[in-house]
């Protein structure tokens, strides 16, 4: 039976995934942060389904779920590993705390490295083993108030791509799935980072703006389901694709940004980030 162990199982991308690769009879090793949200998901699923709680910040912790993972499988092969969890954090470079910007790359650069780090020795009992990364439109293109969430994305593109190419001569395959906006509760958690931010008159109105944008963002963005159908495919396909972009912004937009000279384009995404308010 393929099995694959999923971080960032909770909510959003990763319970929607976790759902789905149940539904078509893998067995899934469901990490989440939160024993609540491991709840709630065990109670959706099937046997197949197990909840484990980590914190990938952890090393400790991400090597105790390597070793239930291992328990589990018995002699049995982990076909593959994908990494969900992360967090986004938002606000101007300028006043972010360091410890926000040392959260931010610890859970969504260093977890996901720690993980697979720890789980390969499982991936490598078999053959055509898969490492996926839930990267971002976000590790393509950059906007004002979101610098740390930026280059946490950035980071796993560079990851992705030195991994795949360390881990081809063994036969395992990399993917980075990158979506566009997806209404996940990583906007409501964006939005209470800048709740959180220092006072600053020079930046308070910009913020104001960039709040309301997240906060349409979170309600007018496709859901989840479709990223968990793209993740199936990294998982499943005979021959995975190193990217999978997902969503006509994420095909699109990337491509805009390599063509536009940069004075244009940091007007017109200082335009999109700010508009939220001004649709009121």
């Amino acid at each position: 039976m393929t099995a694959v162990l999923l971080t960032g199982a909770g909510s959003g991308i990763g319970a929607a995934t976790a759902l789905r690769l149940d539904r078509a009879g893998i067995r899934v090793f469901a990490a989440v942060h939160d024993p609540a949200d491991g709840t709630i998901l065990a109670r959706q699923s099937s046997p197949n389904l197990s909840v484990h709680t980590v914190d990938v910040t952890d090393r400790s912790s991400v090597e105790g779920l390597a070793e239930a993972v291992s328990s589990q499988l018995g002699a049995d092969p982990l076909t593959a590993v994908v990494n969900v969890a992360g967090e986004g954090i938002g606000g101007p470079l300028e006043i972010l705390p360091i410890e926000s910007l040392r959260h931010q790359l610890d859970v969504n650069v260093i977890g996901p490295v720690s993980v697979t780090q720890c789980v390969l020795p499982l991936i490598r009992r078999g053959r055509g083993g898969r490492v996926v990364f839930v990267g971002s439109m976000g590790g393509l293109v950059a906007v004002q108030f979101a610098g740390a969430y930026h280059a946490s994305k950035y980071a796993i593109e560079a990851i992705g791509d030195a991994w795949r190419q360390e881990l081809a001569p063994d036969g395992i395959w990399v993917s980075i799935v990158e979506p566009g906006p997806v209404a996940t509760p990583i906007w409501a958690k964006a939005v209470e980072s800048l709740d959180r931010l220092p006072a600053s008159g020079r930046y308070a109105e910009r913020i104001d703006a960039v709040r309301e944008t997240l906060r349409k963002a979170s309600k007018n963005s496709p859901n989840s389901d479709k990223v968990a159908a793209v993740i199936e495919q990294a998982v499943t396909a005979a021959k995975p694709r190193s990217r999978y972009p997902v969503g006509a912004a994420a095909m699109v937009v990337p491509k805009i940004r390599r063509l536009v000279p940069d004075r244009l384009f940091d007007k017109a995404a200082q335009q999109a980030t700010t508009r939220g308010a001004k649709d009121e």
